[in-house]
């Protein structure tokens, strides 16, 4: 989730083009918090940036994915560690048996390489895990586009923008005028969509 801030420039940046401005009502019948551009006085391209990282912080979508694929791999990596631990007990055992004459040079060898074989598959399994986490991660960051896009154009009604960007420090965009930042407003609209735990 390191590449967050870049992902979201990109997703950003093409979500947004050429979105109108519309009064709406939500489901109650309330206004709704509309996301005005300022009046421009010469009647160009309407822009506006997310915080990339406060949107990594706060928006709860991403929070509860987030939490999902650390809560798997903490798992995973509890089982491992058992695993490892227990075939480390076995191995200092069958040292001991056969170093205390209780064990003969074949049986040794017979369980030394039952060892071999329990260490190959903790190796595969450790490779699959890793490999599994990997394709979560990157579902996750498809499935975060997916969401922010959706979202996006079921908000777009509310967002009177031609394109939104998202700026992150250290990021591509270097200084960002903090009058167009809308990062806070985005993150109540996409926020009311994610549903509650």
């Amino acid at each position: 989730m390191k590449n967050l801030p870049i992902i979201l420039n990109v997703i950003l940046f093409l979500l947004v083009g050429h979105l109108y401005y519309l009064n709406s009502k939500n489901s109650t019948g309330a206004e709704t918090k509309a996301i005005a551009p300022p009046p421009s006085s010469t009647g160009g391209v309407r822009i506006a940036y997310v915080n990339g990282d406060t949107l990594d912080a706060k928006y709860e979508w991403l929070k509860q994915q987030k939490d999902a694929i650390e809560q798997r791999m903490i798992s995973a990596q509890k089982s491992l560690a058992n695993k490892e631990e227990a075939l480390m007990k076995d191995a200092a055992t069958l040292q001991e048996k056969f170093q205390g004459g209780n064990m003969t040079q074949a049986d040794a060898e017979k369980a030394d390489m039952a060892l071999r074989q329990r260490a190959q598959k903790l190796e595969e399994e450790k490779d699959r895990l890793s490999k599994s986490l990997g394709e979560d991660q990157k579902k996750a960051f498809n499935d975060l586009y997916a969401n922010v896009e959706t979202n996006l154009k079921t908000l777009s009604s509310q967002i009177g923008y031609d394109y939104i960007l998202s700026y992150s420090r250290g990021g591509q965009i270097l200084l960002a005028n903090d009058s167009l930042d809308i990062t806070k407003e985005v993150l109540e609209l996409l926020n009311a969509k994610t549903p509650k735990k």
